[in-house]
């Protein structure tokens, strides 16, 4: 089952769209989806959210709130282990949106479509549109929820047929990848990569040494090229140091994570800036560096 979230403003617990892709004998089953109000104290949509998947709050004054929600979501989930792609954004958006709603956490196990793609393919950026595309996977509405959701169903469809797998279980095994949960009782655990070369993450000297390990920017040398719609660019440094990740002015050996300001969506085949030509050269050279555009840096920041 793959589920997708989009949210009213930066705040993960903001939750206004859900889509839902369930796969049964490794075939697409069916799709459901629903507008969500988000919790009252985080309602407020911003103008950014808003340009990235077009959903106003007019759109989702008759729609369910969160408590209603969730039950769908469980209901259509039947069980089934979720899939996402960033999954620490779309569980985290659940675990925050219930905490706003003073409800307990589902009983969840999940796992991340980008985690299985950078075991699966070697891409310039792991964002969905790049994702689907390496999957052969016919892709254009990016940001639509229930769209997103199948996107990353296919992906693993993909990412399984690649690996000869046969279920999700063989193809997380076979790429030592771990499982992802949350309970009622308010644990949970993130689905990451756990082979040999994983190593413990740290934070960089001048983050944030209590930042969540297991937060998407934990550790990494992060570049901003452009000029980001979102924040300034010293808030942008602020809040990488406060996950544990450290800004750079330029693309190096060390840089791991490029953010493409300039591009509020990075698709294949778009004209790369001179920092994102270097960073292609370097994963050609055999570098661990990745392009992300502005929406994804917030959905990292945010997971």
């Amino acid at each position: 089952m793959a589920i997708d979230f989009e949210t009213a403003n930066e705040h993960r617990g903001s939750p206004c769209a859900v889509g839902m892709t369930k796969v049964v004998d490794g075939r697409i089953a069916g799709t459901w989806g629903t507008l969500i109000q988000p919790p009252a104290d985080l309602g407020e949509f911003n103008p950014f959210n808003v340009a990235i998947h077009g959903i106003r709050p007019a759109d989702v004054a008759d729609a369910p709130g969160w408590k209603a929600a969730l039950a769908d979501i469980v209901a259509f989930g039947d069980g089934l282990p979720l899939v996402a792609h960033n999954a620490g954004f779309d569980m985290s958006v659940i675990r925050a949106a219930c905490d706003a709603e003073n409800v307990a956490w589902p009983e969840l196990r999940y796992t991340c479509s980008q985690v299985v793609a950078r075991r699966t393919w070697t891409l310039l950026s792991y964002s969905l549109p790049y994702c689907a595309d390496a999957a052969g996977v016919t892709f254009a509405n990016h940001h639509d929820a229930r769209a997103d959701a199948t996107a990353a169903a296919e992906i693993m469809l993909a990412a399984m047929r690649s690996a000869e797998a046969t279920s999700l279980d063989r193809l997380l095994d076979g790429h030592r990848i771990r499982w992802g949960w949350m309970t009622p009782a308010g644990e949970w655990l993130g689905s990451h990569y756990r082979g040999h070369n994983a190593g413990p993450r740290k934070p960089l000297p001048g983050a944030n040494p209590d930042a969540d390990p297991d937060g998407a920017l934990y550790g990494a040398m992060v570049c901003l090229t452009g000029k980001l719609t979102s924040m300034t660019r010293d808030e942008a440094f602020r809040r990488l140091a406060e996950v544990g990740a450290r800004p750079a002015e330029n693309v190096t050996k060390k840089t791991d994570v490029l953010v493409s300001a300039s591009q509020a969506r990075l698709r294949p085949g778009d004209t790369l800036s001179g920092k994102a030509k270097r960073a292609q050269a370097l994963l050609e050279s055999g570098q661990d560096i990745e392009v992300i555009d502005e929406d994804e840096f917030l959905r990292r920041l945010n997971s």
